[in-house]
């Protein structure tokens, strides 16, 4: 006759661990399988951001008016066009972005004097505002143009200009606060001029899957420029929007978007967004 080996409380109690213990792992499998595909699903979406550059008092009517600079441009002009984008077009983000100095900035004509002794080359020559000049400290070798002081931290002049408008929603809106550093200027919003300190704006652009970037706002060839630049090496598809932009000259404008569509930026106007979105979209 043969004998059924019999079963033991802990034969039941061994196999009944191995049968949960692999479902958890069957479980964590599939529930990891599932969020890969929704991650691609996510990222196979194109997402889209509006970057509005520094549309601040200080650009508009204070300290540093572009209607004071060789090109004579209002940078006022700029807002309706942005506000008519941010209600028209149904963007994922929204980010705006300021200048933030403190109060003794490496930007600052003012502040020349007390950076002489970093300056590069003869220390006593003449220079003028807007001049350009290379500081060598005291963090790092840095060129630099000297602006009038500019947007100074929780000052009216830093402020977001008042008839722009600002979106409620603060899972679409993102605020980026830049040259906050004393001694490195930085005109794009995603890093200083050296490249050396990022801003959050990549990291929070990346949280929410933004696939393309619109950037308008103030000023074309310096900040703006800065800005494209960086979300086109940060591999965004960029779009420069240029009847939203106003800037300090009109050399520097020309050559800066030249430069820029050459490396495959895209320079478009107001009237083109929402067809490029739609056929991207496959509308």
């Amino acid at each position: 006759m043969a004998f059924r080996r019999s079963t033991s409380f802990l034969d039941v109690v061994q196999r009944h661990q191995f049968y949960f213990a692999n479902l958890a792992k069957a479980k964590k499998s599939f529930a990891s399988t599932v969020l890969r595909a929704s991650a691609a699903a996510k990222s196979s979406r194109p997402v889209y951001a509006l970057i509005v550059v520094d549309v601040q008092n200080g650009f508009i009517n204070g300290k540093l008016s572009l209607s004071k600079s060789p090109a004579g441009h209002n940078g006022a002009d700029v807002i309706p066009v942005i506000n008519n984008l941010i209600h028209t077009i149904p963007f994922d983000v929204i980010v705006y972005t300021q200048d933030w100095h403190p109060k003794s900035h490496i930007s600052f004509f003012e502040d020349l004097e007390l950076r002489r002794k970093f300056l590069k080359g003869d220390q006593n020559r003449r220079i003028e505002m807007f001049d350009e000049v290379i500081y060598t400290g005291p963090k790092v070798e840095t060129e630099q143009v000297l602006w009038p002081e500019h947007c100074v931290e929780d000052t009216d002049d830093a402020a977001l200009h008042k008839n722009l408008d600002i979106i409620s929603d603060t899972n679409k809106a993102i605020f980026i606060k830049k040259g906050v550093d004393a001694d490195i200027d930085s005109y794009s919003a995603f890093m200083d001029n050296n490249g050396a300190k990022k801003t959050d704006l990549h990291d929070k652009l990346k949280e929410r899957n933004v696939t393309h970037v619109f950037i308008t706002g103030l000023a074309t060839d310096y900040c703006v420029a800065a800005t494209a630049l960086d979300a086109f090496n940060l591999n965004y598809k960029t779009f420069i929007v240029e009847d939203a932009t106003r800037g300090v000259a009109l050399d520097t404008i020309k050559s800066k978007l030249d430069g820029l569509k050459q490396l495959g930026v895209q320079i478009i106007q107001a009237d083109q967004v929402k067809t490029l979105i739609n056929t991207t979209n496959g509308n």
